[in-house]
């Protein structure tokens, strides 16, 4: 005999089981419905001169979307030719402001067993069809008046013709569906192909030695190994830029000077010789008073008349005879008087 917990646990799966079910029975209702039960709808109106083939339940597509459903085919009460029967068509709520006021809806076949339904073309209006409001009818043009007849014939005449040169082999098509020689050229060019790609793989072939031998592999793999050799050995190198890569210390050596180089311009850039206009302006003013002065003097008489430099030159000149003779004979210039 099962104990109680035994029984209070089968209730619970036969519960959980059950919940389960109605989820999964839910869901697939939500889906048939084509997931539209809790959305809101919007009412529209259509109307048409017959309603063949068009059943409650068929689909309302705009440019090859699906909107809506035909809610209810009735007729109309109307004697216009054009408005006999009305088509009452749940559109979803939030699409409706996407179908413009001025389009147009045709009466399409929807399956090969002659299922309609409601083909909509937007338009070019930029105010939405609004709830309630009516969708404007674009009759089928017959496809008898419209349609060239002689034109009709043309098309026929050319395809009995291509089919009756298939039929008698005067075509390439023809020659391969009623002869073998088109079958056999082309067995001719396979086997050809095949021969050529096992000519092609021999060992004996750089590109047989390339798929067969691993040469080629060890060619590419062997500067490779080479490059991550090298890159261990710099990264174990006791000097050099073994330790940069190593020890963070020098890299953050590095960044410190560089954070002290940049305080460095900051309080350049704070000082005030850049930040004020004051020492610029007195730095500038010496400045062109020294040129000023440079002016004055080019301008002077000592500059502008060559006389005073042909004085001064022939004093210094003078003056240098006169050092060269004192060294060269000291006695003539220094005479001594004894008491």
């Amino acid at each position: 005999m099962p104990s109680a917990r035994q029984v209070n646990w089968a209730k619970v799966r036969v519960v959980l089981l059950s919940l389960a079910a109605l989820a999964i029975l839910g869901d697939l209702a939500y889906l048939l419905a084509g997931g539209s039960i809790f959305q809101q709808q919007s009412i529209v109106y259509l109307y048409i001169p017959d309603a063949t083939g068009l059943v409650a339940g068929a689909p309302m597509r705009v440019d090859g979307i699906q909107v809506g459903k035909v809610s209810s085919v009735a007729l109309s009460g109307s004697n216009v030719p054009l408005r006999v029967v009305r088509v009452v068509i749940q559109v979803d709520r939030d699409r409706l402001p996407r179908i413009p006021s001025d389009s147009l809806a045709e009466i399409n076949p929807d399956t090969l067993v002659g299922d309609m339904f409601v083909d909509v073309s937007s338009g070019k209006s930029s105010r939405p069809l609004p709830p309630n409001g009516e969708l404007f009818f674009h009759p089928q043009e017959n496809l008898v008046k419209t349609l060239d007849l002689s034109q009709f014939d043309q098309v026929l005449r050319g395809i009995d013709a291509v089919l009756t040169d298939i039929e008698q082999g005067q075509s390439r098509v023809g020659q391969f569906v009623v002869g073998e020689a088109v079958y056999a050229d082309l067995i001719k060019r396979v086997d050809e192909a095949e021969r050529g790609f096992r000519a092609a793989i021999n060992a004996r072939t750089e590109f047989g030695k390339f798929i067969e031998t691993d040469a080629f592999y060890r060619q590419i793999s062997a500067p490779l190994v080479e490059l991550e050799q090298s890159l261990e050995r710099l990264r174990t190198a006791r000097n050099g830029s073994g330790p940069f890569l190593n020890d963070p210390a020098m890299y953050n050596q590095m960044r410190q000077a560089a954070a002290d180089l940049r305080a460095s311009v900051a309080s350049l850039r704070a000082g005030p010789f850049v930040a004020s206009d004051a020492m610029y302006s007195a730095w500038n003013g010496s400045l062109q008073k020294l040129i000023d002065g440079v002016d004055r003097a080019n301008a002077g008489p000592l500059l502008a008349d060559t006389k005073w430099y042909g004085q001064i030159d022939d004093a210094a000149r003078r003056l240098r005879d006169g050092v060269k003779d004192f060294r060269q004979n000291p006695r003539k210039y220094l005479r001594g008087k004894v008491f």
